[in-house]
């Protein structure tokens, strides 16, 4: 037997420790499943780079920050530039040649695991930073070659480690800094693939997503923009929003919300009321807040509206998608009825590296916990809304065959018989729009209109006989009259379509009128 060869005493050589090339391949190409994922990278780098240039005076606040998104369709290029706090010339090359190691861990800064600035390499040709901050004398620039990653990525020499890579595709550069502001960072990326319909190109699919997911400013047309505003103002990150354009639009890019729900180009729901909520955290403290706006709930809220779900934001980002709080609804469809967000303050509740999930652990068990009544609520909303539409369905249903049968009395064709039973038929009618008036979940005035339309009827009711002034069937002789009725009353009793058969004894009264 061999014995096992002994440990030394004073622990492992660190020369055996060993970064393999394939970590980079991870930070660059497999960390997030949409490619426009990196725009919320950069983004969010540059709303921290804001938040320390307002901290030390760059800026007066906040609203004097700008995030600029520019796109060239010719030469295939997509610049996003802040003019936030930039990175010093001293320090330039360390913080973008490190590799999880970010120096916001700890912070209140919304990155901290200092793997998002190479979001897009697995992408583009070339990616580019440059950046100075106030008083540096140069532009820095640092220029990763993305095909020389993905070729030594895909060589065949285990040995080559992450310093071999960036020795061979990494080019730093000083520029002259007149074509430069003072104080900003931005990254480049030259020739981004052509990903399904150019979506790091395309400017529509970009706002889209821009404007759901990053800490963009409500519209000011929105009517429960600023008591939302005023819910998160008291919590530092989670109420900044940051004035982010798009191809020098000078109108930021707003939040998707609206005043309305449009569930196609003729069918809308008004929003109705905004409600608030505090989740208290494990300790006492405040885990998250939140909100919620009742509308209509006619039913999921189409996609393409960019607002349905309870979503999740830490530091007014979102994680995750529409559906990531979708256990706490008692049935999966009212997931997509919700308009409402959760903003998690609690630091431990943590995103994951792709912030499409959160970790998990007994904090976001606590919050969510407090969701579920949320959802129970909406699904009372959604089902009582429901009741309300069947409701209101069966009322005009009523109406509208009490209507059919006035005008089939008023032509005054049929046998006393039928006659008789078709006032039976609108007494039952009129009974049912009555009990659906005085439905007690109706609010006031939805209740009064359906009752002005009751007495309506009613007194169209009134106002007609079984028969017309005159005998429609006068020009028929006497003794033929009983059987055309006969006939008259089997056709409509035969008839699925009671308008239809209407409109054929219309035609044949005409016709005998003129024999």
């Amino acid at each position: 037997m061999i014995e096992a060869e002994k440990i030394a005493d004073d622990g492992f050589d660190e020369t055996d420790v060993f970064v393999g090339k394939d970590v980079l391949d991870l930070l660059s190409s497999s960390m997030y499943v949409n490619p426009l994922s990196i725009f919320r990278e950069y983004v969010q780098n540059a709303t921290d780079a804001i938040d320390d240039a307002v901290k030390v005076g760059l800026l007066p606040s906040i609203d004097h920050g700008r995030i600029e998104v520019n796109l060239d369709h010719i030469d295939r290029r997509v610049v996003i530039r802040d003019n936030g706090i930039g990175l010093a010339n001293n320090e330039f090359s360390k913080r973008m040649l490190s590799f999880g190691a970010s120096v916001k861990r700890g912070t209140d800064a919304r990155g901290f695991r200092g793997v998002g600035r190479l979001s897009a390499l697995g992408y583009v040709q070339q990616l580019v930073f440059r950046s100075r901050t106030k008083g540096d004398t140069k532009v820095l620039e640092a220029s990763w070659d993305g095909r020389a990653v993905k070729r030594t990525l895909a060589s065949a020499d285990a040995d080559s480690n992450l310093q071999t890579i960036v020795s061979e595709a990494v080019t730093l550069k000083r520029l002259e800094p007149e074509d430069y502001p003072a104080h900003f960072f931005e990254v480049e990326l030259v020739k981004p693939r052509r990903i399904s319909n150019d979506k790091l190109l395309n400017e529509v699919e970009i706002e889209t997503f821009i404007s759901q997911v990053c800490p963009c400013p409500f519209s000011p047309d929105f009517a429960f923009g600023e008591e939302i505003n005023e819910l998160l103002a008291p919590h530092g990150r989670a109420g900044r929003s940051y004035n982010i354009h798009i191809n020098g639009m000078e109108t930021p890019v707003y939040r998707p919300y609206s005043n309305k729900v449009a569930y196609s180009d003729t069918k809308t729901s008004a929003l109705r009321s905004l409600r608030c909520f505090e989740i208290e955290s494990i300790d006492g403290g405040t885990g998250a807040i939140g909100w919620l706006i009742h509308h209509d709930y006619q039913g999921a809220i189409p996609v393409s509206q960019g607002v349905r779900g309870l979503r999740a934001r830490v530091g007014n980002i979102q994680v995750g998608h529409d559906r990531l709080f979708l256990e706490v609804f008692p049935e999966d469809r009212f997931c997509s009825w919700t308009i409402g967000e959760v903003h998690v303050l609690d630091a431990r509740v943590v995103p994951n590296g792709r912030r499409d999930e959160f970790e998990g652990n007994a904090h976001l068990d606590n919050i969510i916990a407090h969701l579920r009544p949320i959802g129970a609520e909406v699904a009372r909303e959604c089902r009582l809304s429901s009741q309300k539409r069947n409701r209101l369905k069966t009322f005009e249903l009523a109406a509208d065959k009490v209507y059919e049968k006035l005008e089939i009395l008023k032509q005054g064709a049929i046998s006393d018989h039928l006659a008789k039973s078709i006032k039976a038929e609108i007494g039952t009618l009129l009974s049912e729009m009555r009990k659906v008036a005085e439905f007690d979940l109706f609010e006031d005035e939805g209740r009064r209109a359906l009752k002005g339309q009751l007495r309506e009827a009613e007194k169209a009711v009134d106002a007609h006989t079984t028969k017309s002034d005159s005998d429609v069937l006068e020009s028929v002789p006497a003794r033929k009259r009983p059987t055309y009725k006969e006939v008259f009353d089997l056709i409509y009793d035969c008839s699925v379509n009671q308008v239809a058969a209407k409109s054929l004894i219309d035609r044949m009264l005409n016709r005998l009128s003129r024999s």
